[in-house]
């Protein structure tokens, strides 16, 4: 966007911009002047929300954390969004036409028409209805229009939920408990009775409805209480009785007993097992020792006796121990073992002491050790056959209460469900009812009182519409300018075409079209005298173009077919015959009605020279007609024989300018610039360029022929 087109277009509406503020000024004072004044009032509810001194039994023990101010966020919105639901709002209609149809002389407006046309039975008969309405807390809809048409009345009053909405506010302020209600009205005494009367209504009806709403929960929680208490016991009496079914006292203390009495025999038999290999190396040892035979040396013929009856006790005490062993451990095999072992150790020591030197005692240690030895490797063998018997009961006892834990865990985790079900539901039973006793309760704790009138508003109003109007008028010059893409002047131009720009000529009225006035009455008129000035710019770049290689066929065409153009052809004709110059001027028949004003010839016609190879030779300007009768250039002649024409004219004039077709127009334009030496292009200042524009401005930019461009009727100030 160019900041200076903006600005000068500013400028150029400036008076308007100054105009249509003054209108809307006075427009706007016109209806403000008499503007009824306003009065307003204000009432206060209390919550309790935020006030903990109002709360018995908080819901939260305190208000910091963004999700409980959420939650108290919303009970407010919900508060005030209930205040101007149909309902409360229809109360409000009901009260305020009650009071108006009651007090007709004292109403808080003047009565309306639909209003004074009811008669005194009419009149009571609305009352009847408005106030049955009322008790029955029924919502005004425009359906309510019967032999009363009570919906009609109450619009007409301006008491209608839509009315009064729009000069009602309901607000409430950060960190604060309470819900402030405004409204505005022309009568002081009517804002007061509109925030008094629906605070209050709404205080008693919220209050019903919040009792009466917790009175619905409290049945229904009851009656899903009872349902959730019979279920619960009902699985309690189911587990109980499993129990008892299957001698059931304590199945996870029992089966933890019984699992580490498991483990407590499994370490008995992983010692057993030990002290069975230790017995069992050692008893090996003996016998080695006790094979070997050098040790028969030691054995003595006198003490066989005493041997055979060791050997016979021996006997006796090994029989014993395998009774013993066999027979459970019992404690009278215990003690025949006992007494033979002791008889046996009577007898040993009777030997030793009898032969302390005899040389065989050694090989009898060892036979005593073996003995000893095998005595022991048997109790091992024995006590880990008892330690597997006791592991295989265990087991078998262990294994008996896993489907029982399954079964009880089952009926334990229903009794659990039921049991958590029924006392979530008493909780919330509870809850309910503590907060149908000591809940939310709204307060009016402000009523509304009578105020003097508010501050008049006039001067805000003009301003606003002063400054809007202004606005506005800014607003459509930026969006003129922004979707103006127009072309007024050379620098535009030449942005817009990425080309040439030799000249510009500025706008001359249609009337003023002359251009031998112009030139000569130039002193006398600024218009003329710039369009006199600018000519002679763009006759110079001409010819100094026309000059580097002795050109003198000059070709001039435009984007569109504009009248204008061919006034500026016939400027540039003037303007070169003004230096002495002979100019033959090729032209249409609407150039032709242009040079006839000067008097200049106009009957002769190309057709005729391509036909003659005569032309009458007319003072500085000759005109030629190159109407062909429908024919084209090449049509009539070969361009051999035109460009020979077109060498002889070039001998006879010093300039001669072609006046073209358009670019985008259906002509010959591309025979004609094959004769030409050189070309441009005009363009009216104000036109906006297409595609179709754009695609023939980049083919006439790589033109070699192709001089520039002239832009035509720009407007100066």
């Amino acid at each position: 966007m160019n900041l200076k087109d903006f600005l000068r277009l500013i400028s150029k509406y400036r008076w308007l911009i100054i105009a249509i503020p003054i209108i809307t000024l006075l427009v706007t004072y016109l209806f403000v002047k008499n503007l009824p004044k306003q009065y307003k009032s204000q009432a206060k509810l209390s919550t309790g929300l935020l006030d903990p001194s109002r709360q018995v039994a908080p819901e939260v023990p305190s208000y910091s954390g963004p999700d409980v101010l959420i939650k108290i966020n919303q009970q407010f919105t919900n508060i005030m969004d209930i205040m101007v639901m149909p309902k409360n709002m229809s109360i409000l209609s009901y009260r305020l036409i009650l009071h108006d149809l009651r007090n007709p002389q004292k109403p808080f407006k003047p009565q309306s028409d639909d209003i004074n046309a009811l008669t005194a039975a009419q009149r009571q008969e609305a009352i009847r209805l408005f106030e049955e309405r009322l008790i029955k807390k029924q919502v005004l809809t425009p359906f309510d229009n019967y032999d009363i048409k009570l919906y009609n009345l109450v619009k007409s009053m301006g008491y209608d939920a839509e009315a009064i909405s729009r000069k009602l506010s309901i607000t409430h302020e950060d960190n604060s408990d309470f819900v402030t209600v405004e409204y505005t009205s022309e009568n002081t005494f009517l804002s007061v009775f509109v925030v008094n009367t629906l605070s209050s209504d709404f205080v008693n009806n919220y209050s019903e409805d919040l009792i009466s709403n917790k009175n619905k929960s409290i049945l229904v929680l009851d009656s899903l209480l009872q349902k959730k208490e019979a279920v619960m016991n009902q699985k309690n009496q189911e587990l109980k009785e499993y129990k008892i079914k299957n001698r059931v006292l304590n199945l996870d203390k029992q089966s933890q007993i019984v699992y580490q009495q498991i483990i407590d025999y499994e370490n008995k038999k992983s010692q057993a097992l030990i002290d069975l290999q230790s017995l069992q190396s050692a008893l090996n040892n003996v016998n080695n020792n006790l094979d070997n035979r050098g040790l028969d040396k030691y054995l003595g013929a006198g003490v066989s006796r005493d041997n055979q009856t060791v050997i016979v006790l021996r006997n006796k005490v090994q029989a014993a121990n395998n009774d013993y062993i066999d027979g459970g451990f019992k404690a009278v095999d215990k003690k025949k073992v006992d007494s033979l072992q002791q008889l046996l150790d009577i007898q040993l020591t009777k030997s030793n002491d009898q032969y302390v030197a005899d040389p065989v005692i050694a090989k009898q240690t060892l036979v005593q050790r073996r003995i000893e030895i095998g005595i022991d490797l048997e109790k091992t063998r024995a006590s880990i056959q008892d330690i597997d018997r006791e592991l295989a009961k265990l087991n078998a006892k262990f294994s008996t209460m896993v489907p029982f834990d399954a079964g009880v865990q089952k009926y334990e985790r229903d009794a659990d469900v039921a049991t958590k079900e029924y006392l979530d539901l008493l909780n919330r039973y509870n809850q309910t009812n503590l907060d149908k006793n000591i809940g939310l309760r709204l307060q009016l704790e402000q009523e509304g009182v009578p105020t003097v009138a508010e501050p008049s508003r006039k001067v805000i109003y003009m301003a606003l519409s002063g400054i809007a109007s202004i606005a506005i008028c800014f607003g459509l010059l930026f969006v003129i300018h922004v979707l103006d893409h127009s072309i007024n002047n050379r620098k535009q131009l030449e942005i817009a075409t990425k080309g040439r720009v030799i000249g510009e000529l500025n706008f001359i009225r249609k009337e003023n079209r002359d251009i031998d006035e112009i030139w000569k009455n130039a002193a006398n008129d600024k218009q003329f005298s710039t369009y006199k000035n600018l000519l002679r710019e763009a006759r110079f770049e001409i010819n100094q173009s026309l000059a580097q290689k002795d050109h003198k066929v000059l070709g001039l065409t435009r984007l569109h077919p504009e009248n204008f153009t061919i006034f500026s052809a016939v400027s540039l004709a003037y303007a070169f015959a003004r230096l002495d110059k002979q100019i033959l001027l090729i032209g249409d028949a609407e150039m032709a009605n242009e040079i006839q004003k000067w008097n200049i010839p106009t009957h002769q016609t190309l057709k005729t020279v391509l036909k003659t190879f005569t032309l009458e030779k007319n003072n500085l300007i000759t005109f030629l007609n190159k109407d062909l009768e429908g024919l084209s250039l090449l049509e009539n002649k070969d361009d051999l024989s035109i460009a020979q024409i077109f060498r002889g004219l070039k001998n006879e004039f010093d300039y001669i300018i072609v006046y073209l077709d358009a670019v985008n127009g259906e002509s010959d334009l591309r025979e004609w610039i094959l004769f030409t030496e050189k070309y441009l292009a005009t363009f009216m200042a104000g036109n906006s360029l297409s595609e179709r524009d754009r695609e023939a401005i980049r083919h006439l930019n790589s033109d070699e022929k192709f001089i520039g461009w002239l832009i035509n009727g720009v407007k100066r100030k």
